[in-house]
């Protein structure tokens, strides 16, 4: 597994947390997914969960993976601008 980085670091502010995490590799994204509450995971989790890990596996598709999860995040309403 290698930190993919991502195009540009994304801020969110994880579930339940009042700290703003910068998220600039998948290896970031992937804790978050890993730490995202059992209840709140749906499609848009599970979509992004599966890019994520399989781009950490195979080293390519790294951009789908972030958008991917941009997406979750946002739909989550976990983005800060």
């Amino acid at each position: 597994m290698g930190d993919l980085m991502l195009s540009a670091p994304l801020r969110v502010k994880p579930h339940g947390s009042d700290t703003i995490r910068e998220v600039a590799t998948l290896q970031d994204a992937s804790e978050i997914l890993i730490d995202w509450p059992q209840g709140k995971r749906g499609p848009f989790y599970q979509t992004a969960r599966e890019k994520v890990e399989a781009a950490l596996q195979n080293n390519e598709g790294a951009a789908q993976a972030q958008e991917a999860f941009t997406a979750l995040c946002d739909h989550a309403g976990l983005l800060v601008r």
